[in-house]
Order: structure tokens, then sequence, then C-alpha cells
């Protein structure tokens, strides 16, 4: 396992591209990436001396780094929901690309058709290049008629076409269905070295620590802090820009009380 180095607790890196735009300062950010939500969305607010100056237009690609030492990683990628023209605006609201899934739609009828043909057909009429499907053997159908449906839709008529109740999401651009990322490594949260502060939220706890840029939902992680000792599956991730200007990363995950 390996544990997060306390001494990069004060210099993370940040990159925001949006459009033609790259921002690596005036800027902060949220990113909320939930297991249990149909997509990932944040906002980006910009400090006032940028507001007048910056148009961006709704679906513009926005790719989100964080990073040390000038040695960055991509934490999302997705698509502006809401831009700004150069009024005054403060901030913009982003999602994954399920986002494209939601205003994309399909009205066909396929034949002898697996789930994952109808997904693979679905993912290219929206744009979508990289995907990792779940190589589970489904009976193919005769005939699978689609109304005018979008592809967020279709992927519920799939499931209740076929009485399954397979997950999917993207993580950082990428399309998954009933798989998830490899995970190279179990990252260690550790009381007095890398855990920030430690606390029970409702039914899950809430870890805050250091920037991570490999975090993700879905992923193991260890934990010994004297509340709670074990591994974990996470269940939701938040980077947040806090008041004093460093990236911070809440984990939640359930687990019983030592």
């Amino acid at each position: 396992m390996e544990e997060l180095n306390r001494k990069e607790l004060f210099y993370p890196d940040l990159q925001v591209k949006i459009g033609t735009y790259i921002f690596t300062e005036g800027v902060s950010l949220e990113v909320h990436s939930d297991r249990n939500k149909p997509c990932d969305w944040g906002k980006v607010r910009f400090t006032k001396e940028y507001q007048p100056k910056i148009t961006l237009k709704e679906l513009s690609d926005i790719v989100i780094c964080l990073g040390y030492d000038g040695t960055l990683q991509e934490v999302f990628t997705g698509t502006l929901a809401k831009g700004c023209d150069g009024c005054g605006i403060n901030e913009v609201l982003f999602k994954d690309y399920m986002y494209k899934l939601q205003n994309t739609y399909l009205q066909t009828c396929f034949k002898e058709c697996t789930p994952q043909d109808i997904i693979r057909e679905g993912l290219a009429t929206a744009g979508i290049k990289t995907a990792h499907l779940s190589k589970q053997t489904y009976a193919a159908k005769k005939l699978f008629p689609v109304y005018s449906k979008s592809i967020e839709q279709l992927l519920q008529q799939i499931n209740t076409a076929w009485g399954i109740n397979v997950k999917s999401y993207f993580a950082k651009g990428e399309f998954y269905w009933g798989v998830v990322p490899e995970q190279k490594e179990i990252l260690e949260f550790v009381y007095g070295s890398n855990i920030i502060s430690l606390g029970k939220d409702v039914d899950m706890w809430e870890l805050e620590t250091i920037s991570v840029p490999t975090m993700q939902h879905s992923q193991k992680i260890s934990v010994v802090h004297p509340k709670i000792t074990g591994t974990f599956e996470v269940e939701k991730v938040i980077f947040r820009t806090n008041d004093a200007g460093f990236i911070r990363t809440t984990i939640y995950f359930k687990g019983e009380q030592a």
C-alpha cells in the first residue's frame, strides 16, 4: 500500500482546460463524483479579473488535472453544461460525458442484438470513443425497438429488457458498463500523517485529506485511525478548493466504528 506523503500537503498543482483556455491560477473548483449518481459534476469559479474577459460556450470540453511538483494527473474530463459570455458571470457548471448521453437521442430497431451491441451503437452516436463493457454473455434478442430515447434512457431500457441491473458511468472521459477501472494500488490514510479530519456524515464516514488526483469512487482504500481501521470501498469523492486556496479531497465510505 502507498501512504500519501505529508510533505505534499501545501503545494498542489492545478490545471483547468476549458475550450481554448488553460487556467493554472485565478480559479477555484469543486468536482463531485458519486457511484450512486448518474454523472459526475462540478463548478469552476473565476476571480474578478477574469470575469469580464472570458467567453465559454455550453458543450465546450473541460479537462481538470491535479498534481504535485509539476506532474499532473487527469481527474475529470467532460463538457460544460452552463457557459459564460464575458458579462461578469463568475462560474461555469460542468458534467461528465453522461451529459452527452442525456442529450443524444436514438430511434431505430436493432436485430439479433446483445446489450453490448446496442450500447456500442449508442455511444458511437453520442461521439464517445472509448468504452469498457462487461464481457458477461447475454442472450441476443431478435428485435429491440428504440423509440426516440436518449442514450441514458436506452441504458435503462436495456436493463429492463434483459432483467439486469448493470451500472454505468464515466471515469476520466471513458465509459464503463458493468466493469470498474483497474486499481493498481490501495492508498493508505493514517491518523496523524495524511488524514486532516475524519468524522461520520449520516451513514458514511467523511475523510478529508490532501489533493489525491488518483482517487475515484468504487476504489478501495486503507484507513488507520482510532475511530475506524480497515479496507473500505469508496462511495463518493469531492475535490474542492478551500478558503485558503488549497485543493482538498474528501472521501466518503461506509464501515463500522472501532
